[in-house]
């Protein structure tokens, strides 16, 4: 037996997860673009959503932040206020994984403060999902998804609930009111046959260099950039230093970056490490399905499938493992 949520008590399960922060979760907006916004009430959230337009790891690395403050006297300064508590609501195991994976990056090692500082702020409340097209994330009714503090098994009648850490244990114990006992029915677990094809290809070490697809997709490319800034694991960044309008205070500001950028693979003097657009796409791919540094040999392509159905050129670089290009036209 199991906790069990029943449908009709979410608006309860809201207002009370407000005592860890405001609560976030996933809306349609005014453009008809799903996201994740600030929500009082159930009927607002959008549960079934396939993926937001722009992953959660904004609210870990925004697309622009100070990371650094600099006046005469004091000399650069680390930012030292606390980030406001949030909660995330409903995010996909996929998401899930993005954020396991960025901790990895950030949190293992030499700590970066600035994400320590805003990983530390989020509750994290995971949601099951669907599969549609373009997603080819794992299994359903697969193991507890990292990352996440509470993970919500939805069904028809409501969700089975099960708690991830000491936060969502507790969380638990505050809501346990709110749940019956249940005993889940039998889940099968699927298995994405693209997901299996990058797990072989990535094991024998598979690069594909000559595949004649790189030069397709490089005639195709249009250089937007549209599939790192939506993927919930590319964390590319440059720092810019921006002076003070009274000629004295400054600010050391991080930003999104981006591999596909011509620019990004510039330095002094001219040279351009990833001088054309098939660089520049076999680089992106080496570190998604290789990777790179102290995660060399972790996939870190979650399977969400927003690469796939944002590119405006459908571009897909998974069909490398495949062998064959699956233009959606």
């Amino acid at each position: 037996m199991r906790p069990f949520l029943p449908e009709e008590r979410l608006g309860s399960l809201l207002a009370l997860l407000g005592h860890w922060g405001e609560v976030y979760g996933p809306v349609t907006t005014g453009d008809g673009v799903t996201a994740f916004r600030p929500v009082s009430d159930p009927g607002q959230l959008r549960l079934e959503y396939r993926r937001t337009l722009i992953p959660p790891k904004r609210f870990l690395l925004p697309p622009r932040e100070t990371i650094l403050t600099y006046s005469p006297d004091a000399g650069y300064q680390p930012l030292d206020t606390a980030q406001p508590a949030l909660v995330l609501f409903g995010l996909h195991p996929c998401d899930l994984q993005g954020i396991a994976y960025l901790d990895r990056v950030f949190l293992e090692g030499v700590v970066d403060t600035s994400y320590r500082r805003n990983r530390q702020a989020l509750t994290i409340i995971g949601l099951s999902c669907e599969p549609d097209e373009f997603c080819f994330c794992g299994a359903a009714g697969a193991d507890l998804p990292a990352g996440c503090d509470l993970f919500l098994q939805r069904t028809p009648a409501g969700f089975f609930v099960t708690a991830g850490t000491m936060k969502g244990e507790e969380i638990c114990d505050r809501s346990a009111q709110l749940f019956t006992l249940r005993q889940p029915a039998g889940t099968t677990p699927w298995h994405h046959p693209l997901a299996d094809a990058i797990c072989r290809g990535c094991a024998a070490g598979e690069t594909f260099p000559d595949n004649p697809l790189w030069d397709r997709f490089a005639e195709r490319c249009l250089g937007c950039g549209a599939c790192s800034a939506c993927c919930p694991t590319c964390y590319c960044y440059d720092v810019l230093e921006q002076g003070g309008l009274d000629g004295q205070a400054a600010e050391r500001l991080r930003e999104w970056d981006n591999c596909l950028f011509k620019s990004h693979g510039e330095v002094a003097g001219g040279v351009n490490f990833r001088r054309s657009r098939r660089e520049r796409l076999q680089y992106r791919f080496l570190h998604k399905y290789y990777g790179f540094g102290a995660l060399r040999g972790v996939i870190s392509c979650v399977g969400c499938g927003r690469c796939r159905a944002v590119c405006p050129v459908e571009i897909d670089l998974a069909a490398l493992f495949e062998g064959e290009d699956h233009d959606r036209q």
